[in-house]
């Protein structure tokens, strides 16, 4: 009997505004070379936008290991980058001054929740599931993505909000999914898990034998691949879970 779905976040619940991504890396960057020149760190900025990049080639190697780092350990892998790691203590408020510079610009032009997100979570709240989200973070850590989903109404039908920074795990390693079940009280066998990417979502849910729903939001969604259940949007997605009722 089914008691919970689960969802992943980007490109699921939310969505990427175009502007977002550029704007957030340019917010980023500038802030960052401005909060260490206020220490008395001269840097250019054109130096933390390439130490930018080399960060992102050195996060991908972590998460290709299934594990991830917080917006500090981000923070210290630029600070490398830039050769200036030792001048920064690890705790401080210079340290506290660049997290908020790499954390922050996600609010500037913030997502916009996906078609039918807060349709797909009122009619399963509605009907009694308990709801998780299970999310792997890039450059924006799950402190600001709490904020980002509460103000888009989101947060509120959601009762366990997963994190890969904060949990240290990424999707699909089976822990991140096994942990967000204990906290919603519930076992893999009542539960769903809800995402657009065929090897973190759909595969990582299936390895610990969780009901696994892919969204092929943009493409095709005419029927199973690999035995799997498929959608088109999440307006769909109360259909699906509750058949009689349609």
């Amino acid at each position: 009997m089914l008691k919970a779905v689960t969802f992943d976040c980007w490109q699921t619940l939310i969505l990427e505004r175009p502007e977002g991504l550029r704007q957030a890396r340019e917010g980023r960057v500038r802030g960052l070379q401005e909060a260490l020149a206020r220490a008395g760190i001269a840097t250019e900025v054109a130096a933390v936008d390439s130490a930018y990049d080399a960060v992102g080639e050195r996060l991908q190697r972590i998460w290709a290991m299934q594990q991830d780092v917080g917006s500090p350990g981000q923070v210290r892998l630029l600070l490398e980058c830039l050769g200036v790691n030792g001048s920064v203590p690890t705790e401080g408020c210079l340290m506290e001054a660049l997290d908020d510079a790499y954390c922050l610009p996600i609010l500037s032009v913030p997502p916009v929740p996906n078609t039918g997100a807060l349709e797909a979570l009122h009619a399963l709240h509605a009907h009694g599931l308990r709801l998780g989200l299970i999310c792997n973070t890039g450059r924006t850590p799950g402190k600001m993505l709490r904020l980002v989903l509460e103000r888009l109404g989101l947060a509120a039908y959601l009762s366990v909000l997963t994190f890969s920074d904060e949990v240290g795990l990424r999707k699909p390693h089976p822990e991140i999914f096994l942990r967000t079940l204990s906290a919603l009280g519930i076992t893999p066998d009542e539960a769903a898990h809800v995402g657009d990417d065929k090897t973190t979502d759909v595969a990582g849910a299936r390895a610990i034998r969780m009901r696994a729903i892919h969204l092929c939001q943009g493409g095709d969604a005419s029927g199973p691949s690999e035995d799997v259940e498929r959608i088109p949007t999440l307006e769909v997605l109360a259909a699906l879970l509750f058949p009689r009722e349609n």
